[in-house]
């Protein structure tokens, strides 16, 4: 056999041929793992932020129970402070009359028809107060639940399996155009989130997710 036959080059040729082409195989799969790993240490992280926003939800919910116990605690004190006051200026009202003598039938009807007014404003006002408070404090909790629910539903939503790869109908370029071209600008991940009102962690699990798409 000598390396000036034709077809030494060509046995060669396709040896060479074959290791290159078991070697692509590595290679790609070993890019594919890093994407993978870099995807899931975003998703970890993304998932970390959301946690955290529900934990301050959640706190945030607590605290609001908490005032609204603590106003209704001294709502009612107040309401016992007045209504001691009418039982008092009642009973002082009834002692001048009892001292007042012959015309004092006329005059105690007087008072009692007047403290009686008194007491029925009185509930009505405490009442409408309690409402009033009691509509602001439902109010403000049922908007915070539904702000929590909207941020569950959107982690929901935005957790993907890495070994699925991302669930999407379309390209993520194209779903967020205005992140990328703002990316695209040099514009930091801080920036986009203040600009476009995006959680960070999200904002980055989508940069990762369109590179992984471009490196398909």
């Amino acid at each position: 056999m000598s390396f000036s036959d034709p077809w030494v080059y060509i046995v060669l040729l396709g040896l060479a041929a074959l290791v290159y082409a078991l070697f692509i195989p590595e290679r790609k799969a070993a890019a594919k793992t890093g994407a993978n790993h870099e995807l899931e240490a975003t998703l970890e992280q993304y998932m970390s932020d959301i946690e955290q926003e529900n934990s301050e939800l959640i706190d945030l919910v607590s605290q609001m129970k908490q005032d609204f116990v603590s106003k209704q605690l001294a709502q009612q004190e107040q309401i016992i402070e007045l209504r001691q006051r009418v039982i008092e200026v009642e009973l002082a009202s009834r002692e001048q009359t009892s001292a007042a003598g012959g015309n004092s039938t006329s005059a105690s009807a007087l008072d009692e028809v007047e403290l009686d007014h008194v007491q029925k404003t009185l509930d009505v006002v405490v009442s409408e107060a309690a409402l009033s408070e009691l509509s602001d404090a439902v109010i403000q909790t049922a908007a915070a639940l539904t702000v929590a629910e909207e941020i569950v539903q959107d982690s929901a939503e935005s957790i993907i399996e890495p070994e699925q790869g991302p669930q999407v109908p379309e390209l993520v370029r194209d779903r967020y155009p205005q992140l990328f071209e703002l990316y695209s600008s040099g514009k930091s991940i801080d920036s986009i989130t203040k600009t476009l009102g995006i959680p960070r962690g999200e904002v980055q699990l989508i940069l990762q997710l369109a590179k992984r798409e471009e490196s398909r």
